[in-house]
């Protein structure tokens, strides 16, 4: 009766999501439940019972002074209490951050799918990883039980002062910065340099958000002389469609040529949207990428094979000869007579061509050894007036 008072019977069903049960609207958008707890005297209630019960919780736990921080990690007690099951929430609660749709942040705050991300990386004592958007700290502990060093990349402010506070700076460095700004190489130097000889093999492992995917692939995968592999957790469907599209799917396109390029993609496991903080409406997928150094093509550079790969698939309804026509000097003759000579079709598109056939197609046009064959020209017809 409180409920149907207070929001009337028509919307009810859209707004029980600010008491938390519901994620999702009817149009199949979701939105942040942490926003919309702020708003009504019902919400504010539930907000303030949160809060109640996160400062008797800290209080209780805590020693010493009095804070509603609580360590993740202790210096002197290495197998310290376990994250509670709410960690972000906790975070956020005790805090008064929101997460913003912005950013994509959505939290990891299930702690068993964090340890499944760090065996799947196979992260052990001796290993530096760097982590993209640490944000609520869940994937970070699991680093550091298994041994490794963080170098956690946190671009919010307020998530990386509380970081710093959380964690022990022996296992943890914090770095506010965004990660698609930063010289992340220089940073790998930094702290290899002030532990020269200690660690073993240097990956990345991240929840990232979902809007910067591209981004962050095309600038982590060249980067065969600083990272091994890249353990991220994507988009459900990203993950699956970097992973297993091949060619003459609708998915296939340019980022799947530039993964195959840089590395090795395997597709690991799915994570339910449940484990997620806010609920994101989407499922999740961690795919691991393992780096690879390729051979050149011989007089050129690679930047000359990318930007030729990206051209080919930038209009996915024309043909090659179309899309290439006018790229470093080739007219569509002579692309029509190497796809001939290779025994391509001369309509064929990018996304029909598989890895080797592209690169292929682009050693050959780049040889110019080939003299491309005019196109016959047909008589006028005559016409009847």
């Amino acid at each position: 009766m409180f409920l149907l008072s207070l929001y009337g019977t028509t919307e009810m069903s859209s707004r029980r999501g600010r008491l938390g049960s519901v994620h999702s609207r009817p149009d199949g958008t979701f939105f942040n439940k942490f926003k919309s707890l702020s708003k009504g005297p019902a919400s504010r209630m539930v907000m303030e019972a949160r809060r109640q019960r996160i400062r008797s919780w800290s209080s209780s736990s805590s020693t010493g002074s009095q804070s509603h921080i609580r360590p993740f990690y202790d210096n002197d007690n290495a197998s310290s209490a376990p994250i509670p099951p709410e960690l972000t929430d906790w975070l956020i609660a005790s805090q008064d951050f929101r997460p913003g749709k912005q950013m994509s942040q959505i939290f990891l705050a299930d702690e068993s799918v964090a340890e499944d991300v760090v065996a799947a990386a196979d992260v052990s004592e001796g290993d530096l990883v760097v982590e993209i958007g640490s944000g609520g700290g869940t994937l970070t502990r699991a680093l550091v039980k298994a041994g490794g060093f963080v170098l956690a990349v946190e671009a919010v402010s307020e998530l990386a002062n509380e970081l710093e506070r959380f964690f022990d700076p022996s296992h943890v460095k914090v770095v506010n910065e965004d990660f698609l700004k930063c010289d992340i190489e220089a940073l790998v130097k930094k702290e290899m340099g002030r532990r020269p000889g200690f660690y073993k093999s240097v990956k990345l492992l991240s929840n990232l958000p979902y809007h910067i995917t591209t981004p962050v692939l095309q600038k982590v995968l060249p980067m065969r002389s600083v990272f091994s592999s890249a353990v991220l957790m994507l988009q459900h469907e990203a993950a699956k469609r970097f992973a297993t599209a091949v060619p003459g799917d609708r998915d296939y396109r340019f980022m799947n040529f530039f993964v195959q390029y840089y590395s090795n993609a395997t597709y690991l496991f799915k994570v339910g949207r449940h484990c997620y903080r806010p609920n994101p409406g989407v499922a999740g997928g961690i795919i691991r990428f393992d780096l690879i150094e390729r051979e050149s093509v011989p007089g050129e550079t690679t930047d000359d094979l990318i930007a030729f790969a990206k051209l080919s698939f930038q209009s996915k309804r024309k043909t090659l000869r179309q899309t290439l026509n006018g790229f470093k000097g080739y007219s569509a003759e002579y692309i029509e007579t190497v796809l001939e000579i290779l025994g391509l079709s001369k309509l064929a598109r990018a996304e029909e061509l598989d890895f080797y056939q592209l690169v292929e197609l682009f050693k050959v046009l780049e040889s110019r050894t080939i003299q491309a064959k005019p196109r016959p020209v047909e008589a006028p017809k005559k016409l009847n007036w």
